[in-house]
């Protein structure tokens, strides 16, 4: 069975616990520039730049890892506009009906996962030293 593996532009390291949680002979990592993500509270243009630039380096580093890589442009003409649309749609074009993820730093995105119809198997996000209990 394919799952996908939804990896965010603040969660860009080849050690985080989605990756670690997926198999790279059957998953897709979906790595997403949304207009929900970008539009949500005011950014400098130059941030989102970057941020985007980013995780483009990042998906073609997964990609010559080996890993199968849905990627949504901005300007893709079918980019759903938010995460969950384009888990959606990635699960639609690849078979899957779940989806592995580190938990998101913002309750908005837990929320919007939450919504999701797809099963979400959420794994704790341990990059950091301190953590809550």
């Amino acid at each position: 069975m394919v799952n996908l593996v939804l990896v965010l532009g603040d969660q860009l390291s080849s050690n985080v616990a989605a990756l670690r949680h997926a198999d790279k002979d059957n998953d897709v990592v979906v790595m997403a520039e949304v207009a929900a993500e970008a539009t949500y509270v005011k950014h400098h243009p130059k941030k989102i730049a970057f941020i985007f630039a980013a995780m483009r380096k990042f998906a073609k580093s997964l990609q010559d890892d080996g890993w199968t890589v849905a990627y949504a442009k901005l300007d893709d003409d079918d980019n759903a506009g938010s995460i969950p649309g384009e888990l959606l749609r990635q699960a639609e074009i690849h078979g899957a009906d779940e989806v592995i993820v580190t938990q998101p730093g913002e309750w908005r995105l837990i929320q919007a996962l939450d919504d999701c119809p797809l099963t979400i198997h959420t794994h704790e996000d341990d990059r950091f030293i301190a953590r809550m209990p």
